[in-house]
C-alpha cells in the first residue's frame, strides 16, 4: 500500500470531525429574527448548509474508520 493510500482513512477522520464541528457550531453562531417560529428556525438557508455538513461529516467519519468500504479504483488495466 503507498504511502498516501494509508493515510487517506486519518485524512477522512480528521476532516469530517472539522466538518462536524463546524456544522453544529453554525446553528448556534447564526443570526437570528425577533420572535422567529419553528418553521423559520428549521427551513432556514444556514441550518440547511448544517445539517448538511453534519450528514457528511459522519459519512465520512464512518468511510475513515472503516465501517463503510473505501472504493479502490486500479488505473492502466
Amino acid at each position: 500500500m503507498s504511502p498516501a493510500a494509508s493515510f487517506m482513512p486519518k485524512f477522512f477522520a480528521i476532516c469530517s470531525v472539522i466538518l462536524i464541528a463546524t456544522g453544529v457550531l453554525q446553528v448556534f453562531v447564526r443570526p437570528r429574527k425577533e420572535r422567529e417560529t419553528l418553521a423559520e428556525r428549521l427551513v432556514n438557508r444556514s441550518t440547511i448548509t448544517a445539517a448538511v455538513s453534519v450528514v457528511v461529516g459522519v459519512l465520512g467519519l464512518l468511510l475513515g474508520a472503516g465501517v463503510i468500504p473505501m472504493i479502490h479504483v486500479q488505473m492502466g488495466r
